[in-house]
């Protein structure tokens, strides 16, 4: 069995590590890589955002080790009609370390952070989806869309 609960700075070493982890398997960053400087940047913004809830972030323990992290931020749009507080809420760095996979660990943190933005002004929740978590998100009501473009600078 699992315990959830939201992420506190104690937290932050794992937080870093699962995050580097995650982008690791995502294919953002190499294996082989000296990630000291990306490792530092995460840890100096976790360090900043989470004492101020900027960054929201809940953990699943199994024996007090944690397996599964995702992070929440909200940011502000003008208001619109469907939306007149314009607050959104994203969800980030779903990350549930391999061995822990299929066993509804990625769920019940997901269901957690769900419940929890329905308690805010929040009108929307969005988040960026893998192939591989896809059907999970769907799963919990997320639907594809096919809206956004972007641009990336380096």
């Amino acid at each position: 069995m699992f315990n959830l609960r939201q992420a506190n700075l104690q937290d932050l070493e794992t937080l870093v590590q699962l995050r580097l982890e995650l982008l690791r398997e995502v294919g953002n960053i190499k294996v082989d890589c000296d990630n000291t400087n990306l490792a530092k940047a995460i840890r100096k913004y976790l360090g900043e955002k989470i004492p101020s809830g900027e960054f929201l972030a809940w953990v699943a323990e199994v024996d007090s080790q944690i397996v599964a992290t995702s992070g929440l931020v909200f940011f502000q749009r003008p208001p619109s009609n469907g939306n007149l507080s314009g607050i959104e809420a994203y969800v980030m760095n779903v990350y549930t370390i391999p061995m822990w996979r299929g066993q509804g660990i990625a769920t019940a943190v997901l269901k957690e952070i769900i419940t929890f933005v329905k308690t805010t002004e929040a009108k929307r929740l969005c988040l960026y989806a893998t192939e591989d978590g896809k059907r999970l998100y769907e799963k919990l009501g997320l639907i594809s869309t096919t809206k956004e473009m972007e641009i990336v600078w380096h």
